[in-house]
């Protein structure tokens, strides 16, 4: 068959016309991902595939959300094998997104075929690109027989995937053994300071700082000189709080639109509702849930309080029936399925005074890019909250700061470097950041009123370690609490 896929592989055609390198130069003016990026100009390649050894056999693997840029990339590493030297017949590139119901073995035929038309074994390590790889259940069983039937254990292979879920199921999901010095990548959309020097290239790239390193001398000094850039900055803050950093809706906003379109925004909720249906939920249930988190988003929730509030039953969950009731349990499944996709971030809290690294039950559950509570405020009745908003592009900010980045590709469900500090009278602190020996801390001031108490709680609560209040326009370094406006926070947050 052609390239509408059954379980049959593609036709030699379509392998042909995903590799046009192989035929001719002059490709990338009439490839489709490198079009929309000469034609928007505002996304650099990933830097983690930049830097990806093309000397070297191994299997990496490039995870992200749908939309980020991933094909792109892929495209923009051939574009420098090329310019490397690197023969046009040694470079493969498949998308399996088509494959999804594919078996093991088709999928090493398939692949196998794919390497068969790109021609005999050149001098040298292959570079061989295989697209959503998360959509096919049966890749990481291919990629192992490949492996040890001699085929691709010399060559370069990089793997694309929206999903974490095979992380999550642990580590013998992992190819142990096969993979050489391959790694787990994760590409996020853009962060603030990137997105804010897309409207005001004058702006200077956000430093990169941790919390500590902006309670230093060097630290402190370069938020007071980022502070003459300051209405810029709270103007890109506004904007980025509705557009996010998904290129096509930066590009959106580069183009002076007030608000992402509705094209830009049917992408993304597509995206969302597929996995969610693919699980067996309806659409409104997947809308439902949105919504729920968009209410609570920046408030203590435990799975039990979630599955009662939401008013559309999700379906079923490990092996039990739907009803009219969610079980909690279903309901934490679901929102993981949202995290181990890129949508949602979870965080937990520490238990209070316990002295170790135990997690309580209560979460907050922020979205994977400001753009999805954007969507979840546009399709129903949630009004949108700029201190919640805040918030979570701040705990985003702080996930891609402190979060290992061995980890980063797989703990959205569950980071290990940022919790919310559960006080033993009830309170909390937003959040915090690090090991529990050694850990920065952050809170959100209310946006309209900052309060003296708000203001030195993170001192009071964890005396001795940094901390930072966000506020809307205040900036103050003292004993009892340091002020920082929520724009140059994340401004120096990024890289």
């Amino acid at each position: 068959m052609d390239a509408n896929i059954g379980t049959t592989m593609l036709s030699d055609e379509y392998v042909y016309s995903h590799n046009p390198w192989w035929e001719r130069e002059g490709w990338e003016l009439d490839d489709p991902h490198l079009h929309r990026l000469h034609a928007r100009s505002i996304r650099l390649p990933a830097p983690q595939v930049e830097e990806v050894d093309l000397s070297v056999a191994a299997i990496h693997i490039l995870r992200g959300p749908r939309q980020v840029g991933k094909s792109t990339d892929l495209k923009l590493l051939v574009s420098r094998a090329l310019r490397e030297g690197m023969q046009a017949r040694r470079i493969v590139y498949l998308s399996l997104d088509l494959l999804e119901d594919q078996s093991a073995a088709e999928l090493v035929a398939t692949i196998s075929r794919v390497l068969e038309l790109a021609g005999r074994r050149w001098e040298g390590p292959r570079l061989i690109l295989l697209d959503e790889v998360t959509a096919t259940r049966n890749w990481r069983i291919a990629l192992k027989v490949l492996w040890d039937d001699g085929r691709i254990d010399s060559d370069i292979v990089l793997c694309t995937g929206s999903s974490a879920i095979d992380l999550v199921q642990g580590a013998a999901e992992r190819l142990p053994g096969r993979r050489g010095p391959g790694r787990d990548m994760l590409v996020l959309p853009q962060g603030f300071a990137s997105f804010a020097r897309v409207l005001d290239p004058e702006l200077p790239p956000g430093p990169g700082l941790t919390v500590a390193e902006m309670l230093t001398e060097d630290g402190r000094a370069a938020l007071s000189d980022a502070r003459a850039h300051m209405s810029s900055l709270r103007g890109a803050l506004e904007c980025f709080l509705r557009f996010g950093g998904l290129p096509a809706a930066v590009a959106e906003a580069k183009s002076g639109q007030q608000e992402p379109s509705e094209e830009v925004q049917r992408v993304l909720w597509d995206s969302l509702t597929r996995e969610v249906q693919r699980r067996g939920a309806s659409v409104s249930a997947a809308q439902a849930l949105t919504e729920r988190i968009a209410r609570s988003l920046g408030s203590k929730l435990s799975w039990s309080r979630l599955a009662h509030e939401l008013d559309v039953p999700l379906g079923a969950s490990a092996g039990r029936r739907a009803s009219a009731h969610n079980d909690p349990r279903t309901v934490q499944s679901y929102v993981e399925l949202l995290a181990i996709n890129y949508f949602a971030l979870v965080l937990y809290f520490w238990k209070a005074d316990s002295g170790s690294s135990d997690l309580a039950k209560d979460k907050k559950i922020y979205f994977g890019d400001p753009l999805l509570h954007t969507i979840a405020c546009a399709r129903s009745a949630v009004p949108r909250n700029v201190h919640a908003a805040v918030e979570n592009a701040l705990a985003l900010a702080l996930y891609r700061r402190y979060e290992s980045t061995e980890r980063s590709a797989e703990a959205f469900p569950g980071p290990e470097r940022l919790h919310v500090w559960g006080t033993s009278k009830g309170g909390e602190i937003d959040f915090v950041c690090g090991p529990r020996k050694a850990i920065d801390a952050v809170e959100v001031a209310d946006w309209q009123n900052l309060s003296h108490q708000k203001a030195t709680a993170p001192t009071r609560a964890l005396p001795g370690r940094p901390a930072i209040v966000a506020t809307r326009d205040e900036f103050q370094f003292g004993p009892t609490a340091n002020l920082v406006p929520a724009a140059l926070l994340l401004w120096a947050l990024s890289d």
